[in-house]
């Protein structure tokens, strides 16, 4: 039993590649040029492998527990990452799935069975992460703002607000209209957002989060912030904005065009002095965007959750997430 459950979690990982690669595509996700290429989009650096675990691992403390279901998020494939699946560390009983959030972020969905008191249960997935840095594009002048109409459906989410990011409100909007209008290519309308950013936003290490008007107003903010004001002033510019999270850290994409019309990705480090359209971090990707809706609630982030009904008498699950290089 154990090693067709196994089987499936390879299954469903190697379909759900396959269908990721195909939304990237239909959501506008356009590669980037290899180091020392002479192409279009954002340069990458040369590949890193390194193995991380991920996944939970769920103990019941006080007693048994019953059937419980949790979800977390794991890496998939980007232009500048590349995910294989190589190992599983899964408890009889145990059986995981995967679900996709608009082409852009994904997770493991685990369903536990009920576990006696004191022992523990587990899902852990030991994935291969191919990383590159990324660099600003060759010839970055080559690069327009593109038109708010023309977009694609799925490149429009990323024009308006969303939690801790308030690209309608007037402050945003006025400031937007400040900021790079000294500036004739896109290429440096964008770099200007970034330099106010970091101007009026001093990084402060683990600053409580807040929206981007708040942020403004302390004028002290960590990466959540100096990513949120950024992404926010970039839409109320009409430019698409969306956030990336990795392990510890977030930074923006911002979307522009070639004259013919192709769109590409952009990353900058917002909370770093690091040049403009430069990334170098080695982390794997979680996710990007920073609008998903779940039920009735809303999420920046996507949530890490452990569901189940309480059973009488019985004990408390202790969940521990798992994301973290292998052997550490």
């Amino acid at each position: 039993m154990r090693t067709a459950l196994a089987i499936m979690v390879w299954i469903f990982w190697a379909c759900l590649l396959g269908q990721a690669a195909r939304g990237a595509e239909q959501a506008g996700t356009a590669g980037a040029a290899p180091a020392g290429a002479a192409s279009a989009g954002p340069t990458l650096g040369p590949p890193q492998t390194a193995r991380w675990r991920v996944g939970m691992i769920v103990t019941a403390a006080g007693g048994p527990v019953a059937r419980m279901t949790g979800a977390t998020s794991v890496p998939m494939d980007w232009p500048e990452q590349q995910v294989k699946l190589v190992g599983q560390d899964l408890s009889p009983g145990v059986a995981v799935n995967f679900k996709a959030y608009k082409n852009t972020a994904r997770q493991m969905v685990v369903v536990f069975p009920p576990v006696a008191g004191g022992r523990e249960v587990r899902a852990v997935l030991t994935l291969e992460i191919v990383r590159r840095s990324l660099g600003p594009p060759q010839q970055p002048e080559r690069y327009v703002l593109p038109d708010p109409k023309k977009l694609p459906g799925p490149l429009k989410e990323y024009l308006g607000p969303s939690p801790y990011i308030e690209s309608s409100h007037p402050r945003v909007k006025a400031l937007a209209g400040e900021v790079g209008a000294d500036q004739a290519k896109a290429w440096d309308k964008v770099r200007a957002i970034c330099d106010c950013v970091r101007q009026k936003i001093h990084y402060q290490k683990d600053a409580p989060l807040t929206g981007v008007v708040e942020a403004l107003d302390k004028g002290t903010g960590d990466c959540n912030q100096l990513t949120s004001t950024f992404i926010a002033i970039c839409r109320a510019k009409g430019i698409p904005a969306r956030t990336v999270r990795i392990p510890g850290h977030c930074y923006p994409e911002f979307y522009l065009e070639d004259a013919a019309g192709q769109g590409y990705w952009f990353a900058c480090e917002a909370a770093s002095d690091q040049a403009f359209g430069s990334v170098q971090q080695q982390k794997p990707i979680l996710q990007k965007g920073d609008n998903f809706r779940l039920k009735t609630e809303t999420y920046r982030f996507l949530p890490e959750t452990l569901t189940g009904l309480q059973r009488p008498g019985g004990g408390q699950p202790q969940l521990k997430l798992v994301c973290e290089p292998a052997g550490e």
